[in-house]
């Protein structure tokens, strides 16, 4: 999952999850954070009140980080890993993510029927 820091989605996110985040990378190139969730888990999400946001599936590759590279200029993690709780439950995750987007962008507009 690949959320935005430059609208302020990712950041929020972050702090909307608090501890019930799992691992997050930090991309600074891209300006984007990273969470990990079980393959297949946001196959269901509407991804049309997430405009900003990407799902990759298990094809995708992912620059990962060493595990203890926290900083530095290029990829490292923003959260590191833990061994309890490296995957982001994917509803708290959408949740997290609905609510600082609709923070960052507005209410979305139902569509027309």
């Amino acid at each position: 999952m690949r959320v935005p820091l430059s609208i302020g989605i990712g950041k929020r996110t972050l702090e909307l999850l608090g501890d019930a985040t799992g691992a997050v990378i930090e991309n600074p190139f891209d300006r984007v954070l990273c969470w990990l969730v079980p393959p297949g888990s946001a196959s269901a999400w509407d991804m049309t009140e997430l405009p900003s946001i990407e799902v990759w599936g298990t094809t995708a590759y992912i620059e990962v980080p060493p595990a203890d590279c926290r900083r530095g200029p290029g990829v490292r993690w923003r959260v590191p890993l833990r061994y309890d709780q490296y995957l982001t439950d994917p509803a708290a995750l959408y949740a997290a993510l609905q609510t600082a987007t609709r923070e960052a962008l507005g209410p979305r507009e139902e569509a027309p029927r």
